[in-house]
């Protein structure tokens, strides 16, 4: 499910069976990291795209966080944001490309997987390579939810 209105529909009907919000985490750089953050970002997004693709009825994929610096202010706004969402999720999930974010402990879940340059990728070598990072987040998430 995602962040639209015929999908929230859906979760108010069917919440019982949601536990777990993936936001992903997108970094917005120009001048010199214009490409790499770009590059980052896109992978990001194709690997919650495919996680709620796989997990559709156990996960709700919110719009992307963007931000420019991994500062306090942006780690007080995840905060924020996470307290909103454990009211209704029992397991929120971050997901980024970014390697920054790898100690941050204070957010609850976080998964970072390194992106991969799909750009001159051809279609078929593209999916495996999604389909392999997404069954390592996916063992990740059985993990969560076998402890809860």
């Amino acid at each position: 499910m995602r962040w639209r209105i015929t999908d929230a529909k859906d979760y108010l009907q069917a919440k019982d069976y949601i536990d777990t919000a993936v936001i992903p985490l997108i970094n917005i750089r120009v001048n010199n990291h214009f490409k790499m953050a770009a590059e980052k970002g896109e992978f990001t997004q194709l690997i919650s795209e495919e996680l709620e693709r796989q997990l559709k009825g156990r996960v709700y994929l919110l719009p992307p966080y963007t931000y420019v610096d991994r500062n306090e202010i942006t780690v007080q706004g995840l905060k924020d944001l996470r307290e909103e969402l454990i009211t209704e999720f029992p397991h929120v999930v971050l997901l980024t490309s970014d390697e920054s974010w790898s100690a941050e402990e204070a957010l609850g879940k976080m998964i970072v997987t390194p992106s991969v340059p799909l750009e001159h990728l051809n279609d078929s070598l593209k999916r495996k390579i999604l389909d392999e990072r997404t069954a390592e987040i996916l063992n990740v998430l059985l993990q969560l939810w076998s402890t809860s």
